[in-house]
C-alpha cells in the first residue's frame, strides 16, 4: 500500500484539503515533520542543513580507510536500526525528504540554477576527511565514488556529494526503505541525473532503471485514474526519455504511446491551406499537427487543488517576434477556426513534446522529417503563447 507521504511528495505540493491534516499529523512529527515542511516550501538547503540531517551525517565515528559512501551507508543503516517501532516510519519519511532534496539540489546546482553552495567538510566528521586535506582531494574522492562501469564523472560537476548521498539512500539502502512502494520512481530520477554526468552510457544504471520501472509499474493502477492521472502521464514520459537515453527505442515508444492514451489526445498530421511568407499571395497546402481530445474522453475538470500556482507572467521568458523580412512568425491559416486548440494542461503539452521527441529519434535526418517536426514545435509554441503560465516549458512544473 502506498504510504501517505508518497503521492504529495511526488506531486511536489500539498492540496489545500490535505494541508490541515498534514499540519496536525505529519508536520508535527519530531524527525520528518520539519524536513517535509521545508521540502514542500522548496527550501531544500534547509533540509540538508537541518539538525536531524547534520547529526545523521556528522555524528558518527569513522574507521581508518573508510570511504565516504561506506560511511554514509553505515550511518543511514544505524539511523534506521536504532529507531523504535513507533518512530520507524517517521525516520523513513525523514530519509525520503532528504533523498528528494538532494536530487533537487543536484539538479539545481548543475542545470536549473541558481547555484547552491554546499561546504561538505561542515557535514562530515573531521576524522573521515583526515586523508583528504590536499586541495581537490575531497572532490576527487567524491567523483571516484560516483564512477560506474569504468565511466568517469564530468570533472566540473557541481556538488557531487549530493548525488552520492542520494545514491546511498535510494540504491544502497533501498532494502531498508521498501515500505515506500513508489521509492523506485525516485531511483529512476537519480539514474537520469547520474547518467547525464557520466561520459558514456552505464549498463549498471540501465539495469537499475529497468528494475525501477518494473517495480513502479506494479502499482501504476493506484495513480493512473481520476485525480492522479497526470502523475501517471508524467511517469510514462520520464520512462520514455530514460529509455531513449539508453537507445531503447521500442520501450520508449511504448511509454510515450501510453502517456498519449492516458491524456486522451489524438494527434494527426494533416494538410491545411495557409501562408508562410509575407509576400505569398495564394494559400498553399501546409503541413500542420491537428490536436483533438477523443470524443469518448472527457476533458479533465479544472481543479486548482491539483495544479501548481501559475508562474507570474512577469517572471516568464518574454516572447519576441521573429521580425523576419520574409517569413511570418507563424503559419497564417486560411481557416484557422477549423483547427481549434483544446485547453491542455502542462502534462498534456508535455505529451506532445514527448511524441515529437520519439518521432525525431525514430526517423532519419531528412527535409520531410524537418517539416513534420516543425508541425509539432509550431503547436507547442502556440500553446506557450496561449497559456504561458501553465506551459510544460515554463518553470511552473518541476522535473
Amino acid at each position: 500500500m502506498v504510504r501517505e507521504a508518497e503521492i504529495p511528495v511526488l506531486r511536489g505540493f500539498l492540496k489545500p484539503s490535505e494541508a490541515t491534516e498534514w499540519k496536525q499529523n505529519v508536520f508535527s512529527s519530531a524527525e520528518a515533520g520539519p524536513l517535509l515542511q521545508s521540502l514542500f516550501d522548496g527550501d531544500f538547503e534547509a533540509v540538508l542543513l537541518s539538525p536531524q540531517v547534520l547529526d545523521l551525517l556528522g555524528g558518527g565515528d569513522s574507521s581508518d580507510g573508510e570511504s565516504i559512501d561506506a560511511y554514509l551507508e553505515r550511518r543511514v543503516l544505524a539511523y534506521l536500526n536504532d529507531s523504535t517501532q513507533e518512530d520507524k516510519a517517521d525516520r523513513e519519511n525523514a530519509l525520503l525528504a532528504l533523498a528528494v532534496s538532494c536530487l533537487h539540489l543536484f539538479a539545481q546546482s548543475n542545470w536549473t540554477g541558481p547555484p547552491v553552495a554546499i561546504h561538505v567538510p561542515d557535514l562530515l566528521p573531521p576524522a573521515l576527511l583526515t586523508s583528504l586535506t590536499e586541495p581537490g582531494a575531497l572532490t576527487s574522492a567524491l567523483l571516484s565514488s560516483l564512477l560506474l562501469d569504468g565511466e568517469s564523472v564530468y570533472c566540473l560537476v557541481g556538488n557531487p556529494f549530493l548525488l552520492l548521498l542520494a545514491r546511498v539512500l535510494l540504491v544502497n539502502c533501498s532494502a531498508k526503505l521498501d515500505s515506500f512502494e513508489l521509492l523506485p520512481w525516485w531511483t529512476l530520477r537519480y539514474v537520469s541525473l547520474h547518467q547525464q554526468v557520466l561520459e558514456e552510457r552505464s549498463p549498471q544504471l540501465l539495469g537499475l532503471a529497468q528494475t525501477s520501472i518494473e517495480k513502479v509499474m506494479k502499482y501504476e493502477s493506484l495513480f493512473s485514474e481520476g485525480t492522479l492521472r497526470n502523475l501517471s502521464i508524467q511517469f510514462h514520459l520520464e520512462c520514455g526519455y530514460t529509455s531513449l537515453t539508453y537507445y531503447e527505442y521500442n520501450p520508449a515508444k511504448e511509454h510515450f504511446q501510453r502517456a498519449k492514451e492516458l491524456s486522451g489526445l489524438n494527434m494527426n498530421m494533416i494538410g491545411a491551406l495557409g501562408k508562410r511568407t509575407r509576400f505569398q499571395q495564394n494559400f498553399l497546402a501546409q503541413l500542420i499537427l491537428d490536436v483533438k481530445r477523443k470524443e469518448d474522453f472527457p476533458a479533465p475538470e479544472p481543479d486548482r487543488e491539483l495544479t501548481l500556482s501559475p508562474t507570474p507572467l512577469a517572471s516568464l521568458p518574454k516572447d519576441h517576434d521573429l521580425s523576419d523580412d520574409t517569413v511570418l512568425n507563424q503559419i497564417n491559416l486560411a481557416e484557422p477556426g477549423q483547427y481549434p486548440m483544446p485547453d491542455l494542461s502542462g502534462e498534456e503539452q508535455a505529451v506532445i513534446l514527448g511524441v515529437c521527441t520519439d518521432f525525431q529519434k525514430n526517423n532519419p535526418i531528412h527535409k520531410l522529417t524537418e517539416e513534420e517536426l516543425l508541425a509539432f514545435t509550431s503547436v507547442t509554441c502556440r500553446l506557450v503563447l496561449l497559456s504561458p503560465s501553465l506551459s510544460s516549458l515554463s518553470p511552473s512544473l518541476h522535473p
